[in-house]
C-alpha cells in the first residue's frame, strides 16, 4: 500500500543488497496491490511494471488513478498512518504488457504469467517453477488470519471458478497467497478446494436472497453479516470491503 512504501522499499533494498529493481509484478490494478507503485519508481526509475493488456488500460484511466489515492488515503487514516499524496498519477502505467503462457526471466529464476480473471479482469498470478512458488491475486480467494476463506471474485464468479481450476493444476510446492505472503505447509493444503467451496457457496448465497425477493441494500446487510468479520476487516477498510461487496452480488446477480 501507499502508506508502507518507504518501509516495503527499504526491505526489497535490503534484500537486493545493492543490486537495481528490475521488475514490479502486478497482480491486479487494486490500491492495495499497486499504491506504492510511484514511489517504486522514485527510488528505481528504470524499473518496468508488468501486467496484462486489460491492467494496462484500467492504469491509464482518470477514474481509477483517482480511486487508487482515495482509498490509499482512507487506509493511512484508519491506521493512523501518514501518506505521501505528491506523486504523478503517470507513475501507475504498464511498462511490459504479458498475456497468458508468457515468461519474464528473472535471471536464475522464471515468472510464469496466468492470467486468472475473476477478482478483476486483469488478475494475474505468477508461477516459479524452479522453486515451485504460486503467486496468487485474489480471484482465488483470500486467506483470513483465522484461516478461513472470503471469496474473491468481484468482475465474474464463473472466470473465479475457471480460474481456482487452472492454479490447482499448476504443479506448485509452496502458496503466495495475497495480504499473506507465503504462508505454510498446513494452510495452504487443500487450499484451492476451499476455494472453490468457498466461491460457489457465496455464489449461492446471493442467488438465495435473490429467490427471497431481497433489495441489494439487504443483500449487502446480510452480506457483510456473513462475510464481515473482525480478521478480515483487520487489513480492509469498511468502505472498501462494501465496495467490493457490492460488485460481488452485482457480479452474481448478472450471472445467475
Amino acid at each position: 500500500m501507499a502508506f508502507c512504501a518507504r518501509d516495503t522499499i527499504q526491505k526489497v533494498k535490503d534484500a537486493l543488497g545493492g543490486r537495481p529493481l528490475d521488475y514490479i509484478l502486478c497482480t491486479h490494478t487494486h490500491y492495495d496491490h499497486i499504491g506504492a507503485l510511484p514511489f517504486f519508481r522514485q527510488e528505481w526509475p528504470q524499473l518496468r511494471a508488468v501486467t496484462c493488456a486489460a491492467g494496462a488500460a484500467v492504469l491509464l484511466k482518470p477514474t481509477p488513478r483517482r480511486v487508487i489515492r482515495e482509498l490509499s488515503v482512507a487506509a493511512a487514516q484508519m491506521l493512523g498512518a501518514a501518506v505521501d499524496t505528491a506523486y504523478s498519477d503517470d507513475a501507475f502505467r504498464g511498462d511490459v504488457i504479458v498475456q497468458d503462457g508468457e515468461c519474464i526471466s528473472l535471471g536464475g529464476l522464471t515468472a510464469e504469467v496466468l492470467e486468472t480473471p475473476g477478482h478483476t479482469r486483469d488478475s494475474l498470478s505468477f508461477f516459479m517453477p524452479e522453486i515451485a512458488v504460486l503467486a496468487l491475486n485474489e480471484t482465488t480467494g483470500v486467506l483470513a488470519p483465522d484461516g478461513s476463506v472470503y471469496p474473491g471474485y468481484l468482475t465474474s464468479c464463473a472466470d473465479a471458478i475457471n480460474s481456482i481450476e487452472k492454479c490447482r493444476a499448476v504443479p506448485y510446492k509452496y502458496l503466495s497467497l495475497p495480504h499473506r505472503s507465503i504462508v505454510s505447509d498446513a494452510e495452504a493444503d487443500g487450499f484451492f478446494d476451499r476455494a472453490l467451496a468457498v466461491t460457489n457457496a457465496c455464489r449461492d448465497f446471493i442467488k438465495g436472497m435473490q429467490e427471497q425477493g431481497l433489495s441489494e441494500d439487504a443483500m449487502q446487510e446480510k452480506f457483510f453479516e456473513r462475510y464481515g468479520s473482525d480478521a478480515l476487516l483487520s487489513f480492509q477498510p469498511k468502505d472498501a470491503f462494501m465496495a467490493n461487496a457490492r460488485a460481488t452480488i452485482a457480479c452474481a446477480l448478472r450471472e445467475g
